[in-house]
């Protein structure tokens, strides 16, 4: 492991294995903290990213398999407060084609986006404002769209 992030540049690494639900190894390599220097640990919680937006639309997805939900369900179906939920689909969600404003812009950080957000919090802030644009007509990278999605995944299982 360590060889890969002398390679890769990363600073730090976590490696958890699991079998039949339980933890049978974990290990955690380089720094988990590059200012002030302090190693990774396998306790230490990391920023994911953007790295959740792959099993959202992946539940999105199983949920329309299992007849749950369609993709061309309005938003409206759950949210029906937000601007433009009954002209957006979950599948414009998902193919960032809804319009909904980003509520994380990628080139700058203001002070709300160092404080903890809850998706309603989101949602009432960036969601229920202007569209960018008319649903299905251009497309734009949102964040919002994939809290959107999450947070109707959440109602559709009833699992957080």
């Amino acid at each position: 492991m360590q060889a890969v992030l002398d390679v890769t540049g990363a600073p730090s690494a976590s490696i958890a294995v699991v079998r039949s639900g339980e933890i049978v190894y974990e290990r955690a390599y380089g720094d988990g903290r590059v200012d002030p220097r302090t190693p990774a640990t396998p306790s230490m919680r990391y920023a994911i990213g953007s790295v959740s937006k792959q099993f959202t639309a992946t539940a999105v997805l199983l949920l329309d398999e299992e007849g749950k939900l369609s993709l061309d369900d309005k938003v409206a179906k759950w949210f029906p407060q937000l601007t433009g939920a009954s002209e957006v689909s979950l599948r414009q969600l998902l193919s960032m084609t809804s319009g909904y404003q980003d509520y994380w812009p990628q080139d700058y950080v203001f002070s709300d986006m160092q404080r903890p957000a809850t998706a309603r919090t989101i949602l009432q802030r960036w969601a229920s404002t202007a569209l960018d644009f008319a649903p299905g007509t251009k497309w734009q990278y949102s964040n919002t769209n994939y809290v959107i999605a999450a947070a109707i995944v959440e109602r559709v299982t009833g699992r957080r």
